[in-house]
């Protein structure tokens, strides 16, 4: 269903995961603007920023494994 393409170099994968980190953070942080008393980093915003880092490499992990296996 994925290529490895986007894959190939473990620093892809970690820009990537930055990426995904950054924008979860983001509307963590704007969430919290519109919800709570002001934009503001919150522990529930850095948590689920480092949820989606891991997610992503993990996604990446299985992915680059699944091309290197012999089929």
């Amino acid at each position: 269903m994925f290529g490895g393409r986007a894959f190939r170099t473990w620093t892809h994968v970690v820009a990537g995961a930055c990426g995904i980190a950054v924008l979860f953070l983001g509307v963590m942080v704007l969430s919290e603007e519109v919800i709570g008393d002001g934009a503001r980093v919150t522990r529930a915003g850095l948590a689920m920023s480092a949820a989606a880092f891991l997610g992503y490499v993990g996604v990446a992990w299985l992915i680059r494994r699944d091309d290197v296996l012999p089929q």
